[in-house]
């Protein structure tokens, strides 16, 4: 059985994900925001960085923004996890006042760290309870971040990869700017002076994704995150290029393990 639960929590940026896996994998994908993942139950399957990994109860797994990795459960026991979504707005923000900093980096991204896990765990249950004092949820995400910077990360100015005359942020704002029209690779090489040919090849050795693998996530990624800003499936479904909601929400499910009403009910059972 697969059991996921999307919330947003009070503090804008910050969402919770409870989730159950059994049978569920994820393909091979990427998010705009940083996820900081808990292992609470069984053990996680995933492939990162050119190499396999197994996550197991009291580790951390940590993705920032575009970092390509897949997921699925270790064995038939499926796994359980706790996870933090921290959008970039708020991460950037949250940095620049506690390092003057832009871009946060991690060496690993399986962390051992028993009193952390415990902290992210008691971190992530305060924050989804909405008894609990409203200045303890505001600084709860703030000491979090402290935490994890302190002990395994590290800051520098962010940079941008490069793709012909163009830096990757751009071309993420040039399709932004055309989400809901057909975007042909033709327009991309125009953007970034290449041939369509080299910027294939450009585009797969920088995001480990062809350019259409890459734009059809960032449909999703943004679906998902405008339907958890309580946007209608509809409404979202269009702003992002689908115009036919039922094949959307097939995509979406496939890809997310729930549907898109679920989603902007703050979870459900898939």
């Amino acid at each position: 059985m697969n059991r996921v639960c999307i919330r947003q929590s009070d503090i804008e940026g910050v969402g919770l994900i409870d989730a159950s896996y059994g049978n569920f994998a994820f393909r091979r994908h990427y998010h705009l925001e940083f996820h900081i993942g808990l292992i609470v139950g069984g053990a996680q399957r995933y492939h990162c960085r050119g190499a396999s990994h197994r996550a197991a109860p009291g580790q951390l797994v940590i993705m920032p923004p575009d970092q390509l990795h897949d997921g699925q459960a270790h064995d038939d026991g499926g796994y359980r996890t706790k996870v933090f979504t921290l959008g970039t707005p708020w991460l950037s923000r949250s940095l620049g006042e506690l390092t003057h900093e832009q871009e946060l980096g991690f060496l690993e991204h399986q962390v051992d760290d028993p009193a952390l896990y415990r902290g992210l765990v008691m971190a992530h249950r305060i924050l989804g309870d909405s008894h609990q004092a409203n200045l303890t949820r505001d600084c709860l995400p703030l000491e979090m971040l402290e935490q994890l910077v302190s002990r395994h990360g590290s800051v520098r100015l962010r940079r941008s990869p490069r793709l012909g005359s163009r830096d990757l942020d751009e071309i993420r704002d040039y399709m932004m700017d055309n989400l809901d029209q057909p975007i042909r690779l033709a327009d991309l090489a125009k953007q970034c002076g290449l041939t369509e040919v080299g910027l294939s090849r450009a585009f797969k050795s920088t995001t480990g994704l062809p350019p259409y693998a890459w734009l059809s996530r960032f449909r999703l990624e943004k679906a998902m995150e405008w339907l958890k800003a309580g946007r209608c499936v509809t409404q979202v479904a269009q702003s992002v290029g689908f115009y036919d909601q039922a094949h959307f929400s097939k995509v979406f499910k496939q890809q997310f393990g729930l549907t898109p009403g679920q989603v902007r009910g703050r979870g459900g059972e898939p």
